[in-house]
């Protein structure tokens, strides 16, 4: 399991750099042992946040409202090609900031185009919580921070579950 870098190490405030293919032996590793730590402590991690500048988040479906039987999801070099133009609020949360909530608008569908770990570009249309966890994870790949998006703080006393997205 990796260790969570937290704010301010700037590696969070950075863009990341591009994942060449076929992948090496050091980023497969990367990419299993993210699992290993986003499968004990959240849904969604970036390379980032474990202090590691690659373009590479996962997604831990299994830990959603989906189930076991949800699909979990490895982008590569992600890029979100459509926004809508509707919104909705939900309270966030993130690894690298432990004990920080806010209440954050982002548009409830979206269209990302990522490379999977076999180098194959693929095509995700997403809404609603999965939508607001991709657009989570690809902010931490371009260096922006959900604090910085001008969300309302939340106390952790005034969570609501399931209400987070971590």
């Amino acid at each position: 399991m990796l260790s969570i870098i937290t704010y301010p190490n700037p590696v969070l405030d950075q863009v990341a750099q591009e994942v060449t293919f076929p992948l090496n032996e050091a980023t497969e590793t990367l990419i299993r042992d993210m699992w290993a730590t986003v499968k004990s402590q959240g849904v969604g991690l970036a390379a980032p946040q474990v202090g590691v500048s690659k373009q590479i988040c996962i997604i831990n479906l299994a830990s959603s409202e989906q189930g076991a039987q949800a699909k979990d999801i490895v982008m590569i070099n992600p890029q979100i090609i459509f926004y809508s133009q509707m919104e909705y609020q939900m309270t966030e949360g993130c690894l690298s900031f432990p004990g920080e909530y806010y209440k954050i608008w982002r548009p409830a569908n979206i269209t990302v185009e990522y490379y999977d770990e076999k180098g194959k570009k693929r095509t995700l249309k997403a809404k609603d919580w999965l939508a607001r966890v991709v657009q989570h994870e690809v902010d931490h790949l371009n260096g922006n921070l959900f604090i910085n998006l001008g969300g309302e703080k939340v106390d952790e006393k005034e969570l609501e579950e399931n209400s987070v997205v971590d």
